[in-house]
């Protein structure tokens, strides 16, 4: 008999993917709605796979958790990139993030093996999984879930570590503390999962999938509440940031001046693919140095910087190289496309280029 405990974590789980949907269809989709839209729909997998242990079902219809370890994780670093672009925003995280998907890659290959094995030892597997009996295929499941799930806690551990700067510093408070007890309360979900797997006792994955959904329903009524949490988060959390004095002990007018004269002088702005690290090297800060700095002083994001610097450029190439078509300029001024050109000019002069063009020579 299903109980209300296990309908609320179906529909939790449904729900989920309901939510995932919604960041595809947001006016002016950016990079956090594709990368809660995967989050949401891990969250929705993970449920519903818990749903089918909690309920037994897996004892008859074993590829119901099908890959679980490797969605397990996947999630970790899926949700410290939503955290990094909360954080960090308009910045990449370094090269080494996309080596936090390598246990995921060793979990997709045990788990293939898994699924690979004919259905009949896949339903002993299971019905081992819960008597508590400790075959290989039996460890190998017990140890991937166990695994993926002690990595989301070092991830959810260090998430809010993240989020204690701004806490401290006493900015925004309703946003960082919903933050924060959202990361309590996934801390500790994850950690009554973990001996449900190396026990077998669907009774604390039951708890945890609980827990979950209490917190993912907590989570859509804040996006109720507060429909821009995101980028209020992000302020606050940039607050928080600066908190810690990244900048503490730097010249920051010094830097700001030798900015903007590497910027002009060697014409950064002309490389297609200039990158804050490239320009935080020659700087000789980190290149989150680099990042607050141009939140701070300028309160905009290394993109946006660039852009100006080839904004103006294109400016007086407009003016001087009359006979230039538009798109012979945006590729001089270090743009790739016309569009991208368009695009930043607009934003930046108000006009388009043509438009300034015009304005400029009419006599």
């Amino acid at each position: 008999m299903i109980t209300i405990s296990e309908n609320f974590i179906f529909f939790s789980g449904l729900s989920c993917f309901l939510t995932a949907a919604g960041q595809l269809v947001v006016k002016k989709r950016k990079r956090e709605n594709i990368n809660l839209f995967i989050l949401f729909s891990l969250m929705g997998v993970i449920l519903l796979q818990f749903y089918s242990v909690v309920t037994h079902s897996i004892l008859v219809r074993p590829e119901l958790i099908s890959y679980h370890s490797t969605v397990i994780f996947v999630f970790s670093p899926v949700l410290y990139y939503a955290y990094y672009v909360v954080a960090f925003p308009g910045v990449e995280p370094p090269r080494r993030f996309y080596l936090f998907f390598l246990p995921a890659l060793l979990a997709l290959i045990l788990d293939t093996y898994l699924v690979m094995l004919d259905r009949e030892i896949k339903i002993a597997i299971v019905h081992e999984f819960f008597s508590g009996s400790n075959s290989a295929g039996v460890l190998i499941f017990k140890l991937t879930a166990a695994g993926g799930l002690f990595q989301m806690l070092m991830y959810h551990l260090a998430l809010i570590k993240i989020l204690v700067p701004s806490l401290k510093a006493g900015e925004g408070n309703n946003i960082v503390c919903i933050t924060f007890l959202y990361s309590i309360g996934s801390t500790m979900s994850t950690l009554l999962a973990v001996p449900g797997y190396l026990a077998g006792d669907s009774g604390f994955i039951r708890y945890s999938a609980i827990l979950i959904s209490i917190c993912f329903i907590f989570t859509y009524l804040v996006s109720i509440r507060y429909p821009h949490f995101l980028q209020l988060l992000s302020m606050n959390v940039k607050k928080g940031n600066y908190s810690r004095s990244l900048l503490k002990g730097v010249d920051v007018d010094t830097l700001m001046v030798s900015l903007d004269a590497i910027m002009k002088s060697e014409r950064l702005f002309l490389n297609e693919e200039i990158t804050l690290k490239d320009v935080a090297i020659i700087l000789d800060i980190t290149h989150h140095q680099l990042s607050q700095l141009l939140n701070e002083r300028l309160n905009m994001n290394f993109n946006t910087f660039v852009n100006t610097y080839r904004v103006e450029y294109a400016k007086e190439l407009l003016l001087e190289k009359t006979e230039w078509t538009v798109l012979n300029i945006a590729y001089e001024a270090g743009f790739n496309s016309k569009s991208t050109f368009y695009d930043a000019f607009t934003k930046i002069a108000g006009i388009t280029p043509l438009e300034f063009r015009k304005s400029k020579t009419v006599k």
